[in-house]
């Protein structure tokens, strides 16, 4: 190898754009920075989510046979996720309005879904035994965390990855590597 072909490999190598982000800690998470909720999807995703607590819960109950008897389940539901948006719209508002997150907004609805509709469960059952009523409740909230806050952790984690290498930098990294692939080829 001369040392022209030393040399030029030197240059190429010295002028190689790289990268490497810094991971959003805490409160400083880019995909969230200046705006709010965004309701179109929290919405469905947290009404799918409690409507599959439902169905599962109906399931391990041995209701399901009856159609009848998941409304009262995805009505409860339903007032939970409600009521839980609130509670943490209303708790969690003094560090901005982003119920998609997982922590503490995240834990807040799925909590405040969960102690509501145990109540509203619990009310609508009557006299039966209490540890019928605690096993409903673990497990219950337990599903909840699942999917209440699965979704968010994932929508979280997507967010966090597109966010990490800015666009223009991406754009002239990608630019940088197929001129690479060119001139191995």
């Amino acid at each position: 190898m001369s040392n022209q072909e030393v040399a030029g490999e030197a240059d190429a190598s010295a002028r190689r754009l790289s990268y490497t982000p810094v991971l959003p800690d805490g409160v400083d998470c880019p995909w969230i920075r200046g705006r709010s909720t965004r309701w179109w999807l929290v919405v469905p995703a947290d009404l799918l989510a409690v409507s599959l607590v439902a169905l599962l819960g109906a399931a391990s109950t041995d209701a399901l046979g009856s159609v009848l008897s998941l409304a009262a389940p995805l009505w409860q539901a339903a007032c939970g996720a409600a009521v839980g948006w609130a509670v943490s719209w209303l708790a969690c508002h003094r560090r901005g309005d982003h119920l998609e997150m997982a922590a503490p907004e995240g834990l807040v609805v799925a909590g405040a879904t969960w102690v509501v509709w145990t109540v509203l469960h619990v009310a609508g059952q009557g006299a039966a035994p209490l540890d019928r009523h605690v096993s409903w409740a673990v497990m219950t909230g337990t599903f909840l965390l699942v999917f209440l806050g699965g979704w968010r952790w994932l929508y979280g984690y997507v967010r966090a990855h597109d966010s990490l290498v800015p666009a223009p930098l991406a754009r002239r990294i990608s630019e940088q590597e197929a001129d690479q692939g060119e001139d191995r080829a």
